[in-house]
Order: structure tokens, then C-alpha cells, then sequence
């Protein structure tokens, strides 16, 4: 059963006055007069075209190349702006290098303890969580201390966040170790193997110089293409891999098969399963001790104190961890005597800058190119979020500029690319930062472990460090449990969540994320590919037009159709569109709203005890029988329209013409009218197809009919022969 059977159907025994907009004639009740009011238009002023109605409302159509021009000069302001006056420069400075903004209004009275006790904690959580990731960047165990120093510092300076914690990241730091591991790999005859901190400082270069690329460019806006399934499949994978790596040093196994390439993680699991029997027990319980001590203090302890004191201060268990492992480690030489992997040496001091390894570029293109996108995707999303929370507001666009700084400038020292970290800042807002002068007192105490107690590291057991790496990555695990949830609101959704996971475990993680945002575009495209479309009826009482399959109370009016396509009108679902006109089309010419007579204007309204004689009398004259359609086209829907969009109006429109029905377009968008007046739309179909309104198109499509002398009457089931007997004769 079609739409139109479903819904009522509102019968016209009346003539109306559209100019003086009274309601005359035979209409027995209030609700038919209403009724009769609503489907003339409702309108508080006269039923008008499109073209009437801007010339009557003075619209005003400013030129297409103003603001083409707009836009082109809108991108360059920023740059030519402070030269044009003291006022724009001092406040693009201020924009640029956001700390001179903050830090002379910074209230020392009110902000300068909270700073301090987060600043405090949060570099103590930078100390093992840098020596622990240093491992999965496979780079020395200071390389991590060095990175959670540097990174921040640049990041106070240009950054607009007031809470997010930069230096070391699991995945940046993960996705670092592969590209590591694959250049130092690689075997070239003519070229020298380089170095593992030689590709990680070029890494970091190249990843700082395409954020300050997206910065210049301007490029925040494509963030909103790493929608946040995509995003947390993606982490969620990721964290796979990250776990993998840290099973060997959890169970202390020997030397294990490089792999790479596709599939690389299913290989090193069966790897580690095929040595699982050489487990190290000594370096296994020191494990599973650290993981025990992180659970039960993170999950039990800490907030048993936290409720105690009032505070949401927590004891920094990993630091405690790490004394605790080491101390122990030291004492039974369990290095030596069970063969217990431990850091080794740490560095002491400040190393010196020096120029990173520019012939390592070319090499490292896609690798850079994926951790400056997983970067800057986790940052904003992150920065946005606490901004929210916090209520205040964070520009995108520096941001970019930041990250791509803190890089650049960090690179010249051994590190590797730095990342926000979600416990961390989480850990921040907790113990009240209000601003990022916390890095200061962070710094310090790296500085302190740098420059002093990195030697009493040496006999820190990676072992512990596997642990704080497994337990960190728990909240990963988590994500899981929004499956459920978005199953119901959105499959494809979900899906995009289930690629992207399958895809960076399965294959790899540059891979995966390539895969997760292609997959992600093509749903998009998609989407657009089956738009919905709808036929509307008008809601019983009032004015309003509303799709028929979701509204039962709607009013259908005999010989008008009205069509809506929700999507913009593009080559890649123009079949699409012309496809769904003619299924709304062959159900419109089924149900019983499509078929009206012509009589004369004094016998407008007939009897229904006389319709069917009336009716009878016709069948024999097919030539008596004049049928008036109008077939209504909802622009609303319609934000863009391309070239094949406007010949498939086109067709759409040659078609209904020849099958003897008008077409009008109604509420269609300014920009989609100017596009139809610059690709000749109109040469074709004339501006008085157009109306403002479907209230408009429907009024002046019942003015039409009426003053033509059609009538319609009022369906009821004893009725079915006058759609029989009617369908019988073709439209003349």
C-alpha cells in the first residue's frame, strides 16, 4: 500500500479567492473551511513564484566573484593583516604567541598553588611513563625524559590548551619504533645504515614541518574527517600492538624474529607462543607484581585517599613502581644472577643540539605523514574536549602551529615525536591546573632526574616497565564497550569502529589508519549515494508539510505530488534521483490522488449520490475527461547541485512535461538558484517554475486547477470505481 492510501485525503468543494484570500462556497463545516484555508497555502499574503517574491522582498544577489574573492583574501589576512596597523599587529603577536595573552593577567595569588601541585604531578607520572615508551620508540631510556622536557616547554609558549599534557605517547611512540625498526633494517649498498636516534630526531623534523604546513595552510577544518570512530578503532588497534610488543619483556623471552610488513602482529603472537615455554619466571612475577601494585593502588587505594583528604591528588604508583622494582632489582643483583632485563645506562645531563639527518627525509615521507595526522587528531580532539569541560575555547588553527613548533624545536635534540596523553591530562585537570605555567614545575623535576638521578636507574627491570605499559593501556580496552551503544544509533558507524580496529590489527599501523579514513570517506560517499526521499503531506491544521510515512494525519491533495530528495544532487546520485522520481511517480499514478475531473465551474461541487452516473456517462467520451497534475519538487534538500545534477533536473523535468504534468520547484536555496542561473537551468525551465515555499507551489497549483474547472471528490471506499474507471483513459 502506497503512502498516499495510507494517509487521508482532503476533498475541495469550494472555490477560493486567492487575492482576497476568502473562503467561499459549500463548506458544510469549520474544519472543511480550514482545511480548504490550509491547502490554498495558509499564507498571510498572496501565493507567489519565486521570481515575484524577490522582487517584491528586494532580494539582494551579491556576485559570485566577490565572494570567491572573499574567501581567497580571507585565507591570506592573517598574514598580511599585522602589517596594516599597530592594533592588528599587536593582536596577531598576541594570537601567534598566546602566552604573552595570559601569563601578564596570571593571578600568582590564585593559580600558582594549583599550577604547582600539577606541574609536580604530572612530571612525576613523565618519569616512568618516558623511560617506559622510550622502549616501544626503541630508543634510549632517556630519549623518553628528554622528549617529555622539551616537547611541553614549546607547546606553554604557542599552545591555546590550558590542560593537555605533551611528551611521550603510547601509539606516537609505538608507530616511531616500526619506523625505526624498518630504516635501521634495511639493507642499502650504497647508503650507511642509519642510527636508531638519527631516524627518530629526522622523524620528529619532518613530523613538526608538516604541522606547521597544516598550519600555514590552514587545514584544521579536515580534523573533522577523523570522525571519533575513527579515532578510537584506530587507538584501540594501535593498542594492540603496543601490548604484543611488551609481552616479551613481560615474560622475559630471548631473542624473537623481526617482522614487518602485513600481518606483522599476528606473526610476532605466534612468535611468543612459540617461545612461551623459555618464560623467564623471576621476570614474569616481577611483572605481574608491578601490574597487581598499579590495579589494586590505581583502582582501590587511590581513591580510598583521595576521599580521605578531600583532594584529587593520587599517589603516582608508577614512580613507585619504578623505586620499587629498581631497589629491589639492585639488591639481589637480579640482573646477574637470573638474568632480569634492566635499562642499563642513563645519561646524565643536557645533550647537546645538533642538526637532524635531512637525507633521511625522502624515506620517511609516509611515516611522518600518518604520526603528524595521528598527532594532531588526538591533540584537538583532546584539547577541544577539556576546553569544553572548563569552558573556555581553543583555536584549531594555532594549534596546529604549536604541535608543529614543539617538534621542529625539539628535534634538534634526541627525541622522538611527542603526543598528548589522555591519563595524564586527565591527572592535570584532576589535581586543578589552571594554566599551562604547570609545565615549568614538570620540567623542573625532569631536569632534577635528567641531570642527577638517572644513574640510580641503571637497574630498573624492563620488566616493570612492561608493566606500567600493559596496565596504561586498559583504558584503550574500554573502548570496547561503546560497541553496544552504537550498534543501535548508527551501523554504519559501527562499522567504520570495526574496520578500522580489523584493519590496524590485521595489517599494521600505518596501514590501518590510511584504510580507517578511507573506509570513513567512502560511508560518506555513501550516504550521499542513498539519500532518503520522501513524499509529503500537509499535517492535518496546520501549514506545515511533512513526510507521509512517519505522519498518518496528513492531507494529500488530488492531482499535486510532492517530492523530496534529501541529499545534495551530484553525479555520484543523480541515477539515484531520477530513479526514486519515477517510483514516487508510478505511486503517485496508483493511489487515488492522482486523478481529478474537469466539469464546468457551476458544477464544481457534485453530489456523491450523482458521481457515479456522472462518471458513467464520461466513459464513453475519453476527450470529456481533462486530468490537471503537478508534480512538486522540495528543494530544501538540495545544498549543492552539480553539473549532472542540473541535466538530471532537466530530464526530470522533459519527462513529466510529456506525460502532460507541471513541475515546480520549491524553497530551493539561493546558491543552488544562482547555480541554476549560471549553468543556463533557466533557459530550459522558466524562473516562474520556481517558488519560494511549497505553500506557494501548492497554492498556486489548486488556483490552476480550479480555474480550469477541475474538481475532485472525496475518496471513500464505495468509490473504487472512479479510480477504475478513470485509470482506463489516458491523459489528454
Amino acid at each position: 500500500m502506497s503512502n498516499m492510501d495510507t494517509a487521508r485525503v482532503v476533498s475541495f468543494p469550494v472555490e477560493i479567492d486567492f487575492e482576497e484570500k476568502s473562503v467561499q462556497g459549500n463548506s458544510e463545516t469549520k474544519d472543511e473551511r480550514e482545511e480548504a484555508i490550509v491547502m490554498a497555502g495558509g499564507l498571510t499574503r498572496a501565493p507567489m513564484n519565486q521570481d515575484e517574491f524577490d522582487k517584491k522582498f528586494c532580494y539582494n544577489n551579491p556576485e559570485q566573484d566577490s565572494i570567491y574573492r572573499k574567501r581567497i583574501s580571507k585565507f591570506f589576512k592573517k598574514y598580511y593583516e599585522p602589517c596594516t596597523s599597530w592594533i592588528s599587529f599587536k593582536y596577531s603577536f598576541l594570537s601567534f604567541f598566546p602566552i604573552f595573552e595570559w601569563l601578564p593577567r596570571y593571578s600568582w595569588k590564585e593559580d600558582l598553588l594549583y599550577d604547582f601541585v600539577g606541574g609536580i604531578t604530572v612530571g612525576v607520572m613523565h618519569v616512568p611513563q618516558g623511560i617506559a615508551y622510550s622502549s616501544l620508540a626503541k630508543q634510549e631510556a632517556v630519549s623518553g625524559l628528554y622528549t617529555s622536557f622539551f616537547s611541553p616547554i614549546l607547546y606553554m609558549i604557542f599552545g591555546t590548551s590550558r590542560h593537555v599534557s605533551m611528551g611521550s605517547f603510547a601509539i606516537v611512540s609505538l608507530m616511531t619504533g616500526l619506523t625505526v625498526e624498518r630504516m635501521t633494517n634495511s639493507l642499502s649498498v650504497n647508503l650507511k645504515t642509519p642510527l636508531a636516534n638519527e631516524v627518530s630526531t629526522a622523524l620528529t623534523l619532518l613530523v613538526g614541518l608538516m604541522q606547521v604546513l597544516m598550519g600555514f595552510c590552514q587545514l584544521s577544518f579536515m580534523m573533522s574527517y577523523f570522525s571519533d570512530q575513527v579515532i578510537a578503532g584506530f587507538t584501540t588497534g594501535a593498542s594492540f600492538h603496543v601490548l604484543i610488543s611488551q609481552l616479551k619483556g613481560a615474560f622475559g623471552l630471548g631473542k624473537l624474529p623481526k617482522r614487518q610488513g602485513p600481518g606483522n602482529l599476528l606473526f610476532k603472537l605466534y612468535d611468543i607462543l612459540m617461545k612461551i615455554s623459555s618464560t623467564n619466571l623471576v621476570t614474569l612475577g616481577i611483572t605481574t607484581s608491578t601490574m597487581a601494585l598499579l590495579v589494586v593502588g590505581k583502582d582501590y587505594i587511590n581513591p580510598w585517599i583521595m576521599k580521605k583528604i578531600k583532594k584529587d591528588l593520587p599517589v603516582p604508583f608508577e614512580l613507585v613502581a619504578v623505586i620499587l622494582g629498581t631497589v629491589f632489582v639492585g639488591l639481589f643483583n637480579l640482573h646477574e644472577n637470573y638474568r632480569v632485563a634492566v635499562v642499563k645506562t642513563i645519561p646524565t645531563g643536557i645533550p647537546v643540539p645538533s642538526v637532524p639527518n635531512l637525507s633521511l627525509f625522502p624515506s620517511l615521507i609516509p611515516d611522518a605523514t600518518a604520526i603528524a595526522i595521528v598527532t594532531v587528531a588526538i591533540h584537538i580532539s583532546l584539547a577541544k574536549m577539556f576546553a569544553k569541560k572548563k569552558k573556555y575555547n581553543v583555536d584549531p588553527g594555532q594549534e596546529l602551529w604549536a604541535l608543529g613548533f614543539s617538534s621542529v624545536g625539539s628535534s634538534f635534540m634526541p627525541v622522538y615525536p611527542s603526543g598528548d596523553s589522555l591519563g595524564r591530562t586527565l591527572v592535570n585537570v584532576s589535581a586543578g591546573t589552571r594554566t599551562q605555567l604547570s609545565t615549568i614545575f614538570s620540567s623542573v623535576l625532569l631536569v632534577s632526574v635528567i641531570v642527577y638521578f638517572g644513574k640510580w636507574l641503571e637497574t630498573l627491570p624492563m620488566a616493570v616497565l612492561s608493566g606500567i605499559i600493559i596496565v596504561a593501556l586498559r583504558g584503550m580496552a574500554r573502548k570496547f564497550k561503546d560497541l553496544p551503544t552504537l550498534w543501535p544509533l548508527s551501523k554504519i558507524d559501527f562499522s567504520i569502529w570495526i574496520v578500522s580496529f580489523v584493519a590496524t590489527v590485521c595489517i599494521d599501523v600505518t596501514e590501518g589508519l590510511a584504510i580507517s579514513i578511507l573506509y570513513a570517506l567512502f560511508t560518506t560517499i555513501m550516504r550521499e549515494q542513498w539519500p532518503r526521499w520522501h513524499l509529503l503531506g500537509n499535517v492535518s491544521g496546520t501549514t506545515d508539510y511533512r513526510d507521509s510515512e512517519r505522519y498518518q494525519d496528513v492531507f494529500f491533495v488530488k492531482g499535486i505530488c510532492i517530492f523530496r530528495f534529501d541529499s545534495p544532487l551530484l553525479f555520484t546520485n543523480v541515477e539515484r534521483f531520477k530513479k526514486t522520481v519515477e517510483k514516487a511517480y508510478k505511486e503517485w499514478e496508483r493511489s487515488h490522488e492522482f486523478y481529478i475531473l474537469r466539469r464546468e465551474r457551476s458544477q464544481i461541487f457534485l453530489d456523491p449520490s450523482v458521481l457515479e452516473h456522472e462518471i458513467t456517462q464520461t466513459t464513453n467520451d475519453s476527450s470529456s475527461i481533462m486530468l490537471s497534475r503537478h508534480f512538486i519538487i522540495d528543494c530544501s534538500g538540495f545544498t549543492f547541485v552539480d553539473c549532472m545534477g542540473v541535466s538530471s533536473l532537466k530530464e526530470v523535468f522533459a519527462d513529466m512535461r510529456a506525460k502532460g504534468i507541471l513541475v515546480y520547484f520549491a524553497a530551493a536555496k539561493a546558491p543552488v538558484r544562482d547555480l541554476f542561473e549560471s549553468s543556463g537551468f533557466f533557459s530550459f525551465v522558466t524562473k516562474d517554475n520556481f517558488y519560494p515555499t511549497i505553500r506557494d507551489a501548492v497554492a498556486i497549483a489548486r488556483r490552476r486547477q480550479l480555474v480550469k474547472g477541475h474538481f475532485e471528490a472525496l475518496y471513500t471506499p464505495e468509490h473504487d470505481r472512479l479510480s477504475e474507471i478513470i485509470s482506463s483513459h489516458p491523459m489528454d
